[in-house]
């Protein structure tokens, strides 16, 4: 999931008749804005828990890390780790919560303006980097035979299995189950940064802008590898009850 990032940090003020500076995020009441933020960020973590809950999710090897026995990644693996990340349900909850903190932390581009249609800009910019980001991961991950798929550590201890799962934001595994550079990951994120140049408004089109959109895409994927590490068996637990 590559779709969580942001827009870099600019001026969020607007020049408004009798030339006064506002900013665009204060335009919205407090209240809403909170309420809003609050019901899409629930919204965007159920989809992508109950996308997790399954055994047999193709984000997930089925095997853990302790176990030192890699499963196959097929042709047809990287196709539904492909298809799981960028068209499923749970590949929407990245660009939706994205673009909600995009429009009521930050405001940017403050170009795009607020309310549903400001929100909607930021939600396609956002879900259409994801979908680049993982094309070109896609490509990436053949030729370098790159197993991205998140390894469970099969520790018991919550700081190291935290820790891993957030090393493999970074870390992937070959063909034969040890460890490489996750390549297709970052040179996808970034790819897409720069990709976005072309639809983003002036101060955002430039090197800075895409190399942070790069980098907070690729940061955010810290939250999906510690959901896939951490759901299959905080679900089992709250079924248990």
């Amino acid at each position: 999931m590559r779709g969580l990032s942001f827009e870099p940090n600019s001026t969020q003020k607007v020049q408004v008749l009798g030339h006064q500076p506002v900013s665009t995020v204060e335009n919205v009441p407090d209240g809403l804005r909170r309420l809003c933020l609050a019901f899409i960020l629930t919204l965007s973590l159920g989809i992508g828990l109950n996308a997790q809950e399954g055994r047999e999710s193709p984000t997930t090897a089925p095997v853990t890390e302790k176990s030192h026995k890699a499963s196959p990644f097929t042709v047809k693996d990287h196709f539904r780790f492909y298809q799981a990340t960028t068209f499923s349900a749970f590949a929407f909850a990245g660009p939706v919560t994205g673009a909600a903190l995009s429009q009521w932390i930050t405001g940017n581009p403050p170009e795009w303006g607020q309310g549903f249609p400001g929100y909607g800009r930021r939600l396609l910019s956002g879900y259409s980097r994801q979908v680049i980001a993982n094309t070109v991961a896609l490509g990436v991950s053949f030729a370098a035979h790159e197993d991205s798929r998140h390894y469970p550590t099969g520790e018991h201890a919550v700081w190291k299995r935290g820790l891993y799962a957030a090393g493999q934001v970074v870390v992937s595994h070959n063909a034969s189950g040890h460890l490489m550079p996750a390549y297709s990951r970052i040179i996808g994120v970034y790819a897409a940064g720069f990709a976005s140049n072309a639809w983003s408004p002036a101060p955002y089109s430039n090197v800075h802008s895409a190399l942070f959109r790069g980098s907070t895409a690729l940061a955010s994927a810290i939250v999906w590898q510690e959901i896939r590490e951490f759901w299959p068996e905080a679900s089992r637990k709250l079924r248990r009850k």
